[in-house]
């Protein structure tokens, strides 16, 4: 999945330097297609589209 809406739960599908932190939500897209997660204890970042997944229970932890 690719179309990242505002709200959405997810989780990253490669590295990170959090791996205690994994689910957060997206918060907004960039102009150039990057999508914007809040992480509950790592705070915002920034993916490709296709460097993430649903989060599997939808709640961040």
């Amino acid at each position: 999945m690719n179309d990242w809406s505002i709200g959405d739960r997810v989780t990253v599908t490669i590295g990170t330097d959090h791996p205690e932190d994994p689910v957060g939500e997206v918060v907004m897209t960039t102009a150039d297609g990057g999508v914007v997660v809040n992480f509950p204890h790592a705070g915002a970042e920034v993916y490709r589209p296709e460097d993430l997944a649903p989060a599997p229970d939808g709640k961040p932890e």
